[in-house]
C-alpha cells in the first residue's frame, strides 16, 4: 500500500513539474518571445514600406525639378498679360504631354488666385500657405471645378512679374504644377500584403488630405485622434511614436482599434508638407515568422504532453495492483463529470438565451435609430425645398422673408425631433416626456401644408385640407408629438401612394359636454396602394412592413406606426385604420385637448409688440467663451446686427484670464459655451465665481451650448450660472432671457419647441 503510495506521489511530481515546464514556457513565450516576434515585425514592415516611401520622394524630388524647369521657362518668356500667361501655360501644357500624368501648370497671384493652361481660374481658400512668403509651398487642394485633390507644388518667383488683368495689374508671385492625387495609387501597393493595407496623406495635424485606392481601415478626419485612442502593446503609445516621428522623420508601431490588432508606419515627406501614415491588419505582417513561432510553440507543448502521458502510463504499469480501486474512482468521477455537463449543457442554454435576447434587444435599437431618418428628412425635405426657392426668388424680398419663415417652422419642427431622439432614457426607460403649451389648431394645421409641400408636389399628388367646425381654435397639448403623429401619416401617404394619386386631411371638432375639453376627429386618406387585412392587425406592432413588389421598394422599418400608436394612447386618444388593397387607407384619430384662452392676436403680432418694448441688445457688451470658429463667427454678427459687441475666448481657461484682467463696466454679461478644451465651462463658472474680481459674484453669466437635457441645465445652475439657452441660439430667446435677468425674474429654464414660451 505503501509502495502505490509511493507510485501516485511520483505520478503527481512528474504532473507538476511537467505543468511547470509549461507555465515557465508560455511566460517566456508572452514576454521574452512576443517582443522578439514584435521587433521582428516591425522590421519586416519596415523594410517593406522603406522602398516605398522611397519611389515617393522621389516623385516629390522630380516634381520639385520640373517646376523649377517651369520656373525657368516663364522667366525668358516675354508675358505682358493675363491671357498671354494662359496661352503660354497651354503651350508648355501641349509639349510636355502634361496630360497624360494629370499635371496642370499653375500660376498664383498676390492675392491668392490661381491660373491654369486652360483658362480657369480660381482662388486658394486657405491662404496661410503664403502668408510668410516662403520659397516653396507643398500643400493638398481641394478643387470645386472637378471635385479632385490635387497636390500642388509652386516655387516663389525671384522677381515678380506684373501682367495686364483687364483693367487693373496683376502680380504672378509663384508658379509651379498641380497633379491629381490619385497618380499617387501605383506608389501605394504593397503585394506583400496581398492588397490588405491602406495609405493615407495627412497634414501636420493628423487630417486626411488623401486616401488611397485601398481598403478603408480609419474612419473620420482626423488619423491622429484615432492613433491616440488606440489601445497599445509592448510598452509603446502614440506620443512615442510622434515623438520618434519628429525626430527621425520615421516611425513605427502597432496598436488594437476596435478588437483588430494593426501595424502602421509614420513617415514625413523631407521635400513636401505631408505626413504618410500606412496601415495594415497584423494577421497580414510576417505571417510565415508568426506560423514557424507557433509551429514550434505547438511541438514543444505536444512532446512535453506526450512525455509526460508515457511517464504516466509506464509509472500506472507497475501499479495494476491497485487497478480495481482505481476503476472505482473513475466510475464516480465519470458520474461527476455527467452531473457537471449536464449543469454546463443547462448554463449554455441559458447563456445562449440570453445572447439572443441582447441581440435582438440591440437590434431593436439599431432599427429605431435607424428609422428616425424616416421622421428627420421630412422637415430637412421641407428646409431643403425652400432654400432652393430662395436662390430661385433672391430678389423678392417678400418671398425670401416668407420662404425663411418657413426654414424656421422646419427647423424648429426637426429640431424637436432630434431633441427627443437623443434624449435615450426615454427610449431605454419606454416613457416619453410631455411639454404642453398653448397652440392654434389652424396654424398648426398650416404648418403640416408647408412641411409636406415640397414632396407632395415633386410626386404631383393632390393635397386637400378640411376644417369643419372648429369652435375652439386655441387648445393646449403637446405640440410637437402632435407634429410627429401627423408627420407620419402624412409620411407613409406621401410615400405609399402613386404619382399623380390624391392625399385628405380632415380637422373636425365633435360635439362634447366638456367645458375644458374639447374632442378633434382627425382623418389622414389616400387612394394609394392599401394594405391587407392581415397586416391591419400587426401595423401598429414596431418592426412590421407589408412585405410585396411594391412596398419592398420604399425603404423604412416600420417604427412609424408603432410610435404614432403609443404617442396617441399615451395623450389618451384613439386610433383606428380601415383600407384595402388597391383602394388606399384611412387613418382615423380622436383626441381630446384642453381648451385654451382664445387669441386676439397672433403670436407673430405679438412678438412684434415685444420687440416695440425695445432693443435691450442695443450697446450691451459681451464676454463669450466659444471654441468653434464657425459659431463664433455667427454669434458675432448676430450680436453686431442687434448693436452689441462681444469678445470671443477660444476656451475656458482664456474667458476667466479675460475676466480677471478686465475692470468693471468692460462687460455686461458672459456667454459661457460648455464643451471646450482646456477647461469646460462649469469649471470656468466655477472659477470665476471663486475669483477676487469684484464682479465675481455680480456679473451675469449664460450657459449657451448644444447641450439641451434637463440635466445639462440643472449642472449650468449647479455650476453658478443664472440661465441656459440651447443652440442653435436664437436672438429672441436670448433677448427674453437678457430682459428676464435684468428684471430680477425667475430663471427660465428650458425653451419648449415651437413655441415662444418657456417651462
Amino acid at each position: 500500500m505503501q509502495k502505490a503510495k509511493g507510485y501516485q506521489n511520483l505520478i503527481l511530481g512528474c504532473c507538476m513539474a511537467g505543468i511547470a515546464m509549461l507555465f515557465a514556457f508560455f511566460f517566456l513565450y508572452h514576454t521574452y518571445i512576443q517582443d522578439i516576434i514584435y521587433e521582428e515585425r516591425l522590421n519586416q514592415m519596415e523594410e517593406i514600406t522603406r522602398q516605398m516611401f522611397q519611389n515617393l520622394e522621389d516623385v516629390i524630388d522630380s516634381h520639385w525639378d520640373r517646376v523649377t524647369e517651369e520656373c525657368n521657362y516663364l522667366r525668358d518668356a516675354n508675358i505682358q498679360t493675363t491671357d498671354e500667361l494662359c496661352r503660354h501655360m497651354k503651350k508648355k501644357y501641349e509639349l510636355s504631354a502634361y496630360a497624360d500624368h494629370k499635371i496642370t501648370l499653375m500660376a498664383v497671384d498676390s492675392e491668392g488666385g490661381y491660373y491654369t493652361e486652360s483658362g480657369s481660374m480660381g482662388l486658394f481658400r486657405d491662404l496661410d500657405y503664403f502668408e510668410e512668403s516662403p520659397e516653396k509651398i507643398s500643400f493638398v487642394f481641394d478643387s470645386m471645378t472637378d471635385n479632385q485633390s490635387k497636390m500642388v507644388f509652386l516655387n516663389r518667383l525671384p522677381e515678380p512679374i506684373y501682367l495686364q488683368n483687364g483693367e487693373k495689374i496683376t502680380t504672378i508671385r509663384y508658379y509651379g504644377i498641380a497633379q491629381n492625387m490619385e497618380q499617387l495609387n501605383p506608389y501605394f501597393s504593397c503585394d506583400a500584403y496581398n492588397g490588405n493595407n491602406s495609405v493615407y496623406i495627412l497634414d501636420d495635424n493628423g487630417f486626411k488630405l488623401f486616401n488611397s485606392n485601398q481598403v478603408e481601415l480609419i474612419k473620420g478626419h482626423n488619423v491622429f485622434s484615432v492613433l491616440q485612442n488606440m489601445k497599445y502593446l509592448h510598452d509603446s503609445s502614440f506620443k512615442k511614436t510622434k515623438t520618434e516621428l519628429e525626430e527621425k522623420g520615421c516611425s513605427y508601431s502597432n496598436a488594437i482599434l476596435d478588437g483588430t490588432e494593426y501595424f502602421y508606419g509614420l513617415k514625413r515627406m523631407e521635400n513636401a508638407e505631408w505626413t504618410l501614415i500606412f496601415l495594415v491588419p497584423a494577421e497580414y505582417v510576417a505571417t510565415n515568422t508568426l506560423k514557424l513561432v507557433n509551429f514550434v510553440t505547438i511541438f514543444i507543448v505536444i512532446f512535453t504532453v506526450i512525455v509526460a502521458v508515457f511517464v504516466i502510463l509506464g509509472i500506472s504499469f507497475v501499479m495494476h495492483r491497485n487497478q480495481q480501486e482505481a476503476i472505482r474512482v473513475e466510475r464516480e468521477n465519470n458520474a461527476k463529470l455527467e452531473t457537471m455537463n449536464t449543469e454546463l449543457r443547462q448554463a449554455k442554454l441559458a447563456s445562449e438565451e440570453a445572447f439572443q435576447v441582447a441581440q435582438e434587444a440591440n437590434r431593436s435599437k439599431s432599427s429605431f435609430l435607424a428609422n428616425m431618418s424616416h421622421d428627420i428628412r421630412t422637415p430637412m425635405n421641407a428646409i431643403i425645398g425652400m432654400t432652393s426657392l430662395i436662390r430661385y426668388d433672391a430678389s423678392d424680398k417678400d418671398k425670401v422673408i416668407e420662404y425663411a419663415d418657413k426654414i424656421d417652422t422646419s427647423s424648429q419642427h426637426l429640431l424637436g425631433i432630434i431633441n427627443d431622439v437623443l434624449d435615450m432614457s426615454k427610449i431605454e426607460a419606454g416613457k416619453t416626456v410631455f411639454k404642453y403649451s398653448d397652440f392654434s389648431i389652424v396654424d398648426f394645421i398650416q404648418e403640416l401644408d408647408t412641411i409636406f409641400h415640397s414632396q407632395i408636389y415633386e410626386k404631383k399628388q393632390t393635397f386637400t385640407i378640411t376644417k369643419e367646425n372648429i369652435q375652439h381654435e386655441w387648445v393646449n397639448g403637446d405640440r410637437v408629438h402632435l407634429m410627429q403623429i401627423f408627420s407620419n401619416l402624412l409620411s407613409n401617404a406621401i410615400k405609399y401612394t402613386q404619382e399623380g394619386g390624391e392625399i385628405q386631411f380632415l380637422a373636425e371638432e365633435c360635439g362634447s359636454n366638456s367645458s375644458v375639453y374639447a374632442k378633434y376627429r382627425f382623418l389622414v386618406s389616400d387612394n394609394g396602394m392599401g394594405m391587407s387585412a392581415d397586416f391591419q392587425n400587426t401595423i401598429f406592432d414596431a418592426f412590421t412592413r407589408a412585405e410585396n413588389s411594391m412596398t419592398n421598394k420604399i425603404q423604412g422599418t416600420g417604427l412609424g406606426m408603432a410610435i404614432t400608436k403609443n404617442l396617441v394612447d399615451s395623450m389618451g386618444g384613439t386610433i383606428d385604420v380601415e383600407s384595402e388593397p388597391g383602394q388606399g387607407s384611412c387613418f382615423e384619430i380622436f383626441m381630446d385637448l384642453k381648451i385654451a384662452e382664445e387669441r386676439s392676436v397672433s403670436p407673430a403680432s405679438q412678438a412684434e409688440t415685444d420687440e416695440q418694448d425695445g432693443n435691450i441688445l442695443q450697446g450691451m457688451r459681451f464676454l463669450c467663451a466659444e471654441d468653434n470658429e464657425i459659431n463664433a463667427e455667427i454669434l458675432t454678427e448676430l450680436l453686431k446686427i442687434e448693436g452689441a459687441e462681444c469678445t470671443i475666448c477660444e476656451n475656458g481657461e482664456e474667458i476667466l484670464k479675460a475676466f480677471e484682467q478686465s475692470a468693471p463696466g468692460d462687460y455686461d454679461m458672459i456667454l459661457m459655451d460648455v464643451q471646450m478644451p482646456v477647461m469646460n465651462g462649469y469649471e470656468a463658472t466655477r472659477a470665476i465665481r471663486r475669483s477676487s474680481h469684484e464682479l465675481a459674484k455680480k456679473i451675469p453669466i449664460i450657459a449657451m451650448t448644444a447641450n439641451a437635457f434637463s440635466e445639462d441645465i440643472q449642472h449650468s445652475l449647479a455650476a453658478g450660472m443664472n440661465a441656459h439657452v440651447s443652440k442653435p441660439v436664437e436672438m429672441k430667446v436670448l433677448e427674453k432671457t437678457i430682459r428676464n435677468i435684468k428684471s430680477g425674474g425667475g430663471v427660465p429654464n428650458r425653451r419648449s419647441l415651437n413655441s415662444n414660451k418657456w417651462i
